[in-house]
């Protein structure tokens, strides 16, 4: 059984090739957010007629994971970024690079107990 999931509450943003985009410094100091941080900035916003429960039905996801997901609890796997493409217009690939924007800034200065395997430098 396929769910079919309307998109048409989310207007697509233009695409801009790369080499259009500029690369702005962010006034928070290059903080990252949450994947969920931007959903709920530019998604739930322009539904919020909806209920937490609708949201999760038209995702295709149980209540619980949608509010892990808000509540920072919850990575964007691929398979979520699939389901958050076609329910919002924005595509796979944005959905996970803010998540790995995420995660690097999260585990960049992690402290691990591990030997360099060969001479670098940094």
């Amino acid at each position: 059984m396929t769910n079919k999931i309307n998109v048409n509450f989310i207007e697509k943003a233009a695409d801009k090739p790369f080499s259009e985009l500029e690369l702005k410094k962010r006034p928070d100091g290059g903080f990252r957010k949450h994947p969920s941080d931007f959903f709920k900035r530019n998604c739930l916003v322009r539904v919020d007629n909806l209920t937490d429960q609708e949201v999760a039905v038209r995702l295709g996801i149980t209540s619980s994971h949608l509010s892990n997901f808000l509540n920072e609890k919850v990575s964007v796997d691929p398979s979520f970024a699939v389901r958050l493409a076609k329910a919002t217009g924005i595509d796979i690939g944005t959905w996970l690079e803010l998540q790995r924007q995420y995660d690097v800034y999260m585990y960049e200065n992690m402290e691990c107990d591990v030997q360099p395997l060969y001479p670098f430098s940094r």
